[in-house]
């Protein structure tokens, strides 16, 4: 694997720009940042492998009093990593975690699973000790968190560096002993949102009951910052976007689905794309599976809704698109979106018929 960044020193540490949230942003200002990347082989034998055990970013806090950290690490199979996201500058306050560990297989309770607490929990005293200027009374880390563990990090105003590192146990535990007992590079993804800052007034739908009474109401968002579109059926995550990310622009209520598992509906599955920011849906079972099994970036975020898987049970064709300039799918039930896509948009590549829904 190749970094993506070279951000190894706090002199070299990658600048994500200025982090706000405001409805109207200067142009030099993010409203947030998702970072992909990967870190390098780390041991928590002394002295570690590798010296360049450690990633650095920094952020201007622009108007903001604090922000929210989120981290993962990434993995399938059998593994116990771990993922620690410090301050380094410019935070006076930490609520929530500093480190987080996952583990999955055979390492759920493992030798493995142990070291990794054990070194956070040593790395905790060790930062509290070291940083006397930050209360620290709210830190805590976390286990086995999906999709991410949270911090909550005030602000002094002035620049932001953190440090980001860690280490995975990958394979089983035989695989592991032959290589030494020594932990390999972590995948990790790491978000940056505003918490506290110049959040502008916002109108939440109202909600009227459903005509026909569908147990599925799908709502869309235009992500403004990726190009590509998000699909959620929860009202309380809908009206959260809409609150809390201005680069996510409301679509409303674009589809309905009146399938169930109790009437033979598919099951559809929403992933994460931590490469790019993107989700994927699918009602393919397969094709969920196989990418649990093969697509590390790709984050597992459960059954969103069901869908008919055919359109003799009184749906309507979802038609997909894969975008290949910039990694995403797209999805419509517009005959004519669709026909347009086909002629004019050579990027978008048509992949058919994903399932069938109900129009709303």
């Amino acid at each position: 694997m190749v970094e993506i960044f070279k951000n190894d020193t706090v002199a070299t540490a990658t600048d994500l720009g200025t982090l706000a949230f405001a409805s109207n942003l200067p142009t030099d200002v993010i409203a947030k940042t998702n970072i992909w990347t990967f870190d390098h082989v780390f041991s928590v034998i002394d002295p570690p492998i590798s010296g360049d055990i450690y990633d650095y970013y920094s952020f201007d806090p622009y108007q903001l009093a604090s922000v929210r950290v989120n981290f993962t690490a990434n993995s399938t199979g059998d593994y116990a990593n771990l993922v620690t996201v410090i301050p380094v500058q410019g935070v006076s306050k930490i609520e929530g975690r500093l480190s987080g560990v996952w583990t999955g297989g055979e390492h759920v309770s493992s030798p493995y699973e142990i070291a990794g607490e054990t070194f956070i929990d040593n790395n905790l005293d060790v930062f509290k000790a070291a940083n006397p200027q930050i209360d620290t009374t709210a830190l805590s880390w976390g286990r086995d968190e999906f999709p991410d563990s949270e911090a909550i990090w005030y602000l002094t105003g002035e620049t932001v560096i953190l440090e980001v590192t860690g280490f995975e146990f990958d394979g089983t535990t035989d695989q592991i002993i032959a290589n030494g007992n020594n932990p390999e590079q972590v995948d990790y993804r790491l978000a940056i949102n505003p918490h506290v800052g110049d959040i502008p007034d916002v109108t939440l739908p109202v909600d009227t009951p459903d005509a026909d009474n569908s147990p599925y109401e799908v709502y869309r968002f235009f992500n403004t910052l990726t190009g590509s579109h998000f699909f959620t059926t929860s009202t309380t995550e809908r009206d959260s976007i809409i609150t809390n990310t201005p680069t996510m622009t409301y679509e409303g209520n674009v589809f309905d689905s009146n399938a169930t598992a109790e009437n033979g509906g598919s099951a559809v599955y929403r992933f994460y794309n931590t490469a790019t920011g993107t989700h994927f849906y699918t009602a393919n079972a397969e094709e969920a599976a196989n990418i649990s099994s093969n697509l590390p970036h790709f984050n597992a975020e459960g059954i969103v809704y069901y869908a008919h898987s055919a359109s003799d049970s009184g749906g309507t064709a979802l038609y997909r698109f894969y975008n290949t300039s910039n990694d995403s799918h797209f999805f419509t039930t517009s005959v004519t979106e669709r026909d347009n896509i086909i002629s004019t948009l050579g990027h978008y590549n048509y992949e058919g018929v994903a399932y069938y829904v109900d129009l709303a």
